[in-house]
């Protein structure tokens, strides 16, 4: 039995709750983004049919909290769509699911706008452009963490990602043109000698510090340039700090990135489990799931999705 046959599936299924949905930890309010983590990891990452049930429970979650305009908000009952839209459709197209729920997220996706895509949002950049507060092209933006804020490399990084693996039949028309906008805005924000950080790669003309994390979600959404040096040089400092991580989230989605450029660490289900054998570090929901991923080396994003989404 595996690590993550033997860890990380017995705890997805017992922390799910009775709405079908997943919180953050056990036991934890129900909420989109760990189900629809919850919900990727079951169907990627095991055997067929070994979460069947919990699976289908958590699509009729996250289709109940679907708001009027096809986005999710943080978490059900609230009233604003939030970043956590690209997730759930993630999680609709990772199971083959709802064809039109996914479709309507993905239209609020593509018709989103962050706050810095706005021109009075530039103006006032001009004016103060003269102090050099950040170094960075207002021209590219992409998605925000909520409705009217500033764009942000993670959730720009998950709707590319979400954008990316879509069927094109799925597609809104204006899909591809905020896909490529978003990705010149991640190449500009790459900080100086590769990785991402969640704010400004320059500040008052201070090198911003890369974060495992935020590195990670780009370097997926950008898989398609592999090719160019920024990814490169953002692999190379992966490599490097590997083995000096020691938070399990981490080190997971590490794997995931690494895996996905095909240059995973043969180590890392050994580290894992070495990490959670004194049981020093509780499971989370997402964390479990981004184990069951990286355990499994698949190449979940690497091409565009071929399948039929069921109605």
């Amino acid at each position: 039995m595996t690590f993550s046959e033997e860890n990380c599936l017995p705890y997805l299924r017992a922390a799910q709750n009775p709405d079908g949905g997943w919180g953050f930890r056990s036991g934890a309010q129900s909420r989109i983004e760990p189900t629809a983590w919850a919900l990727i990891a079951l169907d990627q990452a095991f055997p067929a049919n070994t979460a069947s049930e919990a699976i289908a429970q958590g699509l009729r979650f996250l289709s109940d909290a679907q708001l009027a305009d096809g986005s999710w908000p943080a978490a059900a009952g609230q009233g604003d769509g939030a970043w956590v839209t690209s997730l759930a459709c993630w999680a609709f197209l990772s199971t083959n699911e709802n064809r039109d729920a996914l479709k309507r997220g993905l239209n609020w996706i593509v018709e989103e706008r962050p706050g810095d895509s706005g021109a009075w949002w530039r103006l006032i950049r001009r004016l103060t452009a003269h102090k050099k507060v950040s170094m960075q092209n207002d021209a590219y933006w992409g998605w925000s963490w909520t409705s009217g804020t500033a764009s942000w490399v993670e959730p720009t990084a998950d709707a590319i990602l979400v954008l990316g693996a879509t069927p094109r039949d799925l597609l809104p028309p204006q899909a591809d043109g905020r896909r490529k906008l978003a990705e010149a805005m991640l190449f500009d924000r790459m900080c100086p000698g590769g990785g991402w950080n969640c704010g400004n790669p320059m500040v008052y003309g201070v090198a911003g510090e890369p974060q495992v994390s935020t590195t990670v979600w780009a370097l997926l959404a950008l898989r398609e340039h592999a090719e160019r040096t920024e990814i490169q040089q953002s692999l190379a400092w992966l490599n490097k700090n590997w083995s000096s991580i020691q938070s399990p989230a981490s080190l997971a989605l590490t794997q995931i990135a690494l895996n996905a450029f095909d240059c995973g660490n043969s180590e890392f289900s050994e580290t894992l489990a070495r990490l959670y054998e004194p049981d020093a570090i509780s499971w989370s929901v997402p964390v479990a799931a981004w184990a069951a991923l990286a355990a499994s080396g698949k190449k979940f994003w690497s091409q565009r999705a071929r399948v039929e989404i069921k109605n």
